[in-house]
């Protein structure tokens, strides 16, 4: 009971995460005053550090994660911390357009990528 609970958390707080960071990339970039509410900085710090708290308890409740090591876990928990990282760096406004939207379509692919790895169970999964 414990890891499905946990899993329905952890896919809603995924797709949380994608849509806050594409709604917020896109007012960012349009240069849209909504961007700048104090709710919508700090709404996805706390939605990724959900998505970090989910992502160990269904591995930890589902695969006895670290305790027993699966690869396609490994791959998920490093891809997680570099969409993060990506997302992190897509938003400083210090650098170029092109860059920030560069950082964007990584952190995208790395999304897409997770999303694979978690239906195939495999860290290579096309």
């Amino acid at each position: 009971m414990l890891y499905i609970g946990l899993k329905h958390l952890h896919t809603t707080v995924v797709t949380l995460s994608l849509l806050l960071f594409v709604l917020r990339f896109g007012l960012v970039t349009a240069g849209s005053d909504l961007a700048s509410r104090k709710w919508l900085r700090i709404t996805p710090h706390a939605i990724n550090t959900l998505l970090l708290v989910t992502a160990f308890g269904v591995a930890w409740a589902g695969w006895n994660y670290p305790a027993v090591l699966h690869g396609w876990i490994n791959a998920k928990v490093l891809g997680l911390i570099a969409y993060i990282a990506l997302g992190v760096l897509a938003f400083k406004t210090e650098r170029s357009l092109g860059a920030r939207v560069g950082y964007f379509i990584g952190a995208l692919v790395i999304y897409g990528y997770l999303v694979a790895v978690a239906l195939a169970k495999s860290a290579w999964p096309f």
